[in-house]
């Protein structure tokens, strides 16, 4: 199945699911950011997911273009999916992204590989093998 990807302000976005111990949030106007090493979504959503804080997470400095830096919680949520592309035991980082809140996350690089995600821009898709 082929994920639909919106252009805005010349930038790819999509929409995805986090689901972690029975709850699940529908994130809309995430960027596809192959030069995000990690997934990172606003905290405002870790809270709407209702996920707890546990000894496996990790609190992260994150660098961003520019090297300005903010801190993070790299946590482990049951599965990240785009459509029918699903991975699951992923870590995602939770953070500040966007201070005008416009940006809901950024899905990495990370995502990218371990999905093994093909971009399509001429039909604006994204699609696995």
């Amino acid at each position: 199945m082929k994920s639909k990807l919106n252009i805005k302000n010349g930038l790819l976005y999509t929409s995805i699911k986090l689901t972690h111990e029975g709850s699940y949030v529908i994130i809309d106007n995430v960027i596809i950011d192959t030069g995000a090493f990690h997934t990172i979504i606003t905290t405002d959503f870790l809270d709407e997911l209702g996920a707890k804080f546990s000894n496996d997470d990790k609190l992260i400095e994150a660098s961003g273009y520019g090297g300005a830096s903010s801190y993070a919680v790299r946590k482990k949520i049951d599965s990240i999916s785009c459509d029918s592309v699903a991975l699951k035991d992923f870590k995602i980082d939770f953070g500040e992204i966007d201070p005008n809140e416009r940006i809901n996350g950024l899905l990495g690089l990370d995502f990218l590989k371990e999905a093994k995600i093909i971009l399509d821009l001429e039909e604006l898709v994204m699609y696995t093998k």
